[in-house]
């Protein structure tokens, strides 16, 4: 197994990308070489490791991906996505892959049942052939040096002193509903416990700055973002990737769910906040939790 080429096809989005981080300690923690193929930001994610990461922005073109595989001559992969678009150019190529879709030499079923860590876990367990436990690879993803010096400067010379971090957006809806916390403006009108400062992405910062025009408001790096979050007193997130970055870089995140299913998707590391009938929790209720 030493002698053969893998390539880890990682998912698409940053939240799914960062959950693969146990199945990828898996394969590292048994000696397998692999290269991990992913978005551009996929590199940033993972900067203080040694994974090998090649990235392209060409990703989602078949023809690109065909040829990548080919030229690279590898002997399998892991497939994390679940499409069509993703297994066709691996399978064309000749790339004995496991993977949920069908069209997968190997197909691993996807268990609604359990949280996504696991199912990408499975992936793993597949490849090594090895009745392994998810909890034996818990792990925060380091920080690399740059980013963080970076972010100790931006929380010397601009946080100044305690706080919290507010991350209020969340992409794309989930089966027709908004799984954004409808209360934010609210919440950081009530609470005074400590300073707020928002962290968001670039295309959401003109947003913020017009949402909370009185708060900091910062944009940086996957990974210095995540520095100043690990540092932060709290996290509090969508069911996001900004709350998986949290998770996964060993910052104390709450997750806000009302939207979408929590034994698939909570906090890998951290917790959630729900209120009833699987609904958004109230402004009032979530300060209480949090008094408490």
């Amino acid at each position: 197994m030493q002698d053969t080429k893998l390539v880890v096809r990682l998912p698409n989005w940053i939240g799914d990308t960062l959950m693969t981080y146990p199945m990828l300690l898996a394969l590292q923690n048994r000696g397998v070489d692999f290269i991990c193929l992913g978005h551009p930001w996929s590199k940033a994610l993972f900067s203080g490791t040694d994974l090998n990461i090649v990235t392209s922005a060409e990703i989602k073109n078949s023809k690109w991906c065909y040829r990548f595989y080919r030229d690279y001559q590898f002997d399998e992969g892991i497939l994390c996505p679940k499409t069509l678009s993703t297994v066709t150019p691996m399978r064309i190529a000749g790339v004995n892959s496991i993977g949920y879709h069908f069209l997968s030499h190997k197909r691993i079923n996807y268990n609604d049942d359990v949280h996504t860590v696991e199912n990408y876990f499975d992936l793993a367990k597949a490849f090594l052939k090895k009745d392994l436990l998810v909890s034996d690879f818990g792990s925060y993803i380091p920080i690399d040096k740059k980013s963080v010096a970076l972010g100790q400067k931006i929380i010397e010379e601009k946080i100044k002193g305690a706080y919290i971090v507010i991350c209020p957006y969340a992409t794309n809806l989930h089966k027709g509903k908004n799984k954004e916390w409808p209360f934010w403006i609210d919440f950081c009108a009530k609470y005074s416990e400590s300073k707020i400062v928002a962290v968001v992405s670039e295309s959401d910062y003109a947003r913020c700055c017009n949402d909370f025009p009185e708060m900091l408001v910062l944009s940086n790096t996957l990974a210095v973002s995540a520095y100043v979050m690990r540092e932060a007193k709290l996290v509090l997130a969508n069911d996001s990737g900004a709350m998986h970055l949290a998770s996964f870089f060993g910052a104390n995140v709450v997750g806000l769910f009302g939207a979408t299913e929590i034994n698939k998707t909570r906090p890998w590391y951290g917790s959630y906040k729900v209120g009833d009938d699987n609904e958004f929790i109230s402004v009032s209720g979530l300060i209480a939790e949090l008094q408490s």
